[in-house]
């Protein structure tokens, strides 16, 4: 790793002037394109010093806290009521909204940009989000399926559960198990971030749910039905297969962690939905075999079409279980598929060596949506490369990595507004795709791969536990963690001289599965420390 950030920073004194550089593609044109002595493309922001992601991070965050103004007909934040804004009023668009998605999305981005950045506004931002969502877009405690979170809303309306495509607009009633699971999920770790049960039990409500309609599933049907009427549970227009069934997956999973609810239900719900993953979409003699097909609210069910999302997804959970191993001995081949399978369906370019992702593609209709893929989905499954490189040091996922988190950075614009897909006639801003489902992205990878973290600056950049509080001072990081044993990944500017563990000195270990701390010294030098503690949630790192 050392001898590939020695490098990086030898490419970095030849970059090209701006100047005298293309745009990445034209339809990106807000930026012009940095580039190595080598060619290959660098973020867009002062490289150099690596700051291009936490750029991005911050112009992301600060639009969502500042710049997201009240619409003008509900009173209410623009983003609580749609899915898209308009570029010069801000002001909500588009026929329908996806808040699940959206509210869960930014739960993974926030738990993963506190930690990082300190910055407690971000929290409130998601808390305003999660607390309307309950208070306006949970299905009844009397239907079949009760007490969950729908997946739509009609662009504009106060309450959610209308306009879920394959039903009529002003038909109340749909939504995605997915997404049920998705943002159940987003309940539970806001719950670990905050302490306040009763995210914790729409959480729960969400684990009862999936696991009372969990089926064995088949080649065309899935665990659960893509879209299911919730109030008789009836199938909507047919979608018996689709979604990311590893949504619901990493929902039980949790539950079954905390110890809360009807665990055996979970557990049993959750061994059925796993074992019809690796039987039919992981398993190459399947007639399922890479059907990835089902995701988005607002397009017709058709099983022939194929989307990044599920697939990105479901190699997030493999790529981020303490032990990939204990859950799937192929694990590896898998998510190596995974990532392949994706770059070669609905990969774009590459752009000065940068694979840009497509968002889906159907037999014999052009993909969707733009030549220069999304940004979402370019950083994501950047960020899976990330997470495979950590745990497998594959120097080619690495580089897919590098370069396509360097492309994605091309979507955000100097204001802070993010475009799904480049320019386009209509509906570039989306909250979803903008945001929730591309800031995630950028943190993930920098706590897979801390070199790629901003040069001479201190950021917590990972936890395998949600991290409730952090504090930086000078050549000082404080923070506490939900779970008494968890391990962490820092990036200093400093050589820590002490680390406390609940006030207990922890020992300088000699491998990272050990008690203690683990100091790597970076060409630059500044330092990765890795923490791993056992039985306290107060740590608190020290430099002189």
């Amino acid at each position: 790793m050392s001898r590939l950030v020695g490098s990086l920073a030898a490419l970095l004194l030849f970059v090209q002037p701006l100047g005298s550089s293309p745009a990445v593609h034209p339809l990106l044109p807000w930026h012009k394109a940095v580039l190595d002595a080598g060619g290959k493309l660098l973020a867009w922001h002062h490289p150099e010093r690596n700051l291009g992601y936490d750029h991005v991070l911050r112009l992301g965050w600060n639009f969502l806290e500042r710049r997201v103004p009240v619409d003008r007909q509900t009173g209410r934040k623009v983003y609580l009521t749609y899915a898209v804004f308009d570029g010069p009023t801000g002001q909500g668009r588009y026929w329908q909204h996806n808040p699940a998605f959206l509210n869960a999305s930014l739960v993974d981005s926030l738990v993963a940009w506190y930690p990082y950045s300190g910055d407690r506004q971000a929290i409130a931002v998601v808390r305003e989000m999660l607390d309307y969502h309950l208070a306006n877009g949970t299905t009844p405690a009397t239907w079949q399926w009760p007490l969950v979170p729908f997946a739509t809303s009609c662009g504009g309306d106060r309450r959610y559960g209308r306009c879920l495509a394959d039903a009529p607009r002003r038909f109340y009633g749909g939504t995605e198990p997915d997404k049920v699971g998705l943002l159940g999920l987003g309940y539970a770790l806001f719950y670990e971030l905050t302490g306040e049960r009763r995210y914790l039990r729409a959480a729960m409500h969400a684990g009862d749910a999936l696991a009372a309609h969990v089926r064995p599933g088949d080649d065309r049907r899935t665990p659960w039905p893509f879209r299911v009427n919730a109030r008789t549970g009836g199938v909507i227009g047919g979608a018996q297969y689709g979604g990311a069934v590893a949504g619901p997956i990493r929902l039980l999973d949790e539950l079954v962690r905390l110890r809360v609810g009807r665990t055996a239900k979970y557990e049993r719900a959750r061994a059925i939905a796993w074992r019809w993953l690796l039987r039919y979409p992981l398993n190459p003699r399947s007639t399922a075999w890479n059907r990835w097909s089902g995701f988005y609210e607002d397009v017709p069910y058709n099983p022939s079409s194929v989307n990044q999302a599920s697939p990105t997804i479901t190699a997030h959970y493999l790529l981020t279980r303490e032990s990939p191993a204990s859950i799937d001995p192929d694990w590896e081949q898998h998510a190596r598929g995974l990532v392949s399978w994706v770059r070669s369906s609905l990969g774009r370019g590459p752009f000065f060596g940068a694979w840009a992702i497509d968002e889906q593609a159907a037999s014999g209709r052009p993909g969707c949506c733009s030549p220069t893929g999304l940004g979402s989905d370019t950083s994501r499954w950047a960020a899976m490369n990330a997470l495979l490189y950590a745990l497998t040091a594959d120097a080619r996922a690495r580089e897919d990595a590098f370069r396509s988190l360097n492309y994605a950075t091309y979507f955000t614009r100097s204001d802070g507004r993010i475009t799904c897909c480049g320019v386009r006639g209509s509906n570039p801003y989306w909250f979803s795709d903008g945001y929730g489902d591309y800031l995630r992205s950028f943190n993930w990878a920098m706590a897979a791969i801390p070199d790629l973290a901003p040069w001479h600056q201190d950021h917590l950049l990972g936890s395998t536990s949600i991290v409730q509080r952090v504090s930086y001072a000078r050549r000082r990081v404080a923070y506490r963690t939900f779970d008494l044993r968890s391990a962490e990944v820092l990036h200093l500017s400093y050589a820590p001289t002490h680390v406390f563990a609940g006030g207990r000195p922890l020992p300088l270990a000699s491998a990272a599965d050990a008690e203690g701390y683990v100091v790597r010294p970076l060409p630059n030098g500044d330092f990765v420390v890795r923490i791993r503690h056992l039985s306290a949630r107060h740590i608190r790192v020290e430099g002189t």
